[in-house]
């Protein structure tokens, strides 16, 4: 019996092609998953942003990405319609929307 590769992750036992090619589907789709969650923002993340710029907001009940990609919230809380954007510098810009 041939084995294609030789690294060995333990003694006498190689790795098959097929174990290598699932870890590498695994980190791919695993990085994948970590950057998105990375640009989500929690709920309570965005109600302390508007509270912080003065406006009421006990809880978010809705938000939604202005665009794929943006950092740019469309929030609807219990006081009213926010855009919520959330910059680089863990500072956030509130505009209300009502």
């Amino acid at each position: 019996m041939r084995y294609p590769i030789t690294t060995e992750r333990a003694p006498g036992r190689p790795l098959s092609r097929t174990s290598v090619l699932i870890a590498a589907v695994a980190a791919v789709t695993f990085g994948w998953l970590a950057e998105a969650a990375a640009h989500e923002v929690a709920d309570g993340t965005l109600a302390a942003a508007i509270r912080a710029s003065g406006h009421p907001c006990a809880r978010v009940i809705e938000k939604k990405r202005a665009d794929e990609g943006s950092s740019t919230w469309h929030v609807r809380c219990n006081s009213g319609r926010f855009q919520v954007t959330m910059k680089s510098d863990s500072t956030a810009e509130v505009v209300s929307m009502d």
